[in-house]
């Protein structure tokens, strides 16, 4: 675990507003959506998407899926949506396991944070998913409120 900064990251794909008991089958449709409109996200060069989190209080989620911008003037594509996460001091640790472990990677976070005395906020971010579900490393982000 470490504290890094980030800068502010604009996450550009399908949005996906539910309450948590409902995210376990939304979001798998919302992965099809966006796997197969892939063309209408801007080029990020990598072949990596990103899931952008966030607690709206009330057991609600916005979740978006995507791809990462490098500015955030670009267009969206009809039916899209757009994650604005303002930059700042994050926890983060890499995530090497497989996709269905991922929870227990941001459960490590929020321990590491617990015993370190710090305050994480509502935001988060899982960079590491391809099209072909294929395995590899996740950047697991949590913002920490200051």
């Amino acid at each position: 675990m470490e504290i890094v900064e980030l800068g502010e990251t604009v996450v550009i794909g399908i949005e996906v507003v539910a309450d948590f008991g409902q995210l376990r089958s939304a979001m798998p449709a919302a992965w099809r959506e966006l796997f197969s409109r892939q063309d209408e996200l801007p080029a990020s060069g990598t072949g990596v998407f990103v899931e952008a989190s966030n607690h709206l209080g009330d057991g609600r989620y916005r979740e978006t899926i995507g791809a990462v911008a490098v500015v955030a003037d670009v267009s969206v594509s009809e039916g899209m949506g757009m994650a604005l996460i303002p930059g700042g001091s994050f926890v983060h640790h890499r995530h090497d396991g497989s996709v269905a472990t991922i929870a227990g990677g941001f459960q490590a976070i929020y321990d590491w944070a617990a015993e370190q005395g710090l305050t994480l906020g509502n935001r988060k971010l899982d960079i590491g998913y391809t099209a072909d579900g294929g395995e590899q490393p996740h950047e697991l982000y949590v913002d920490i409120l200051i």
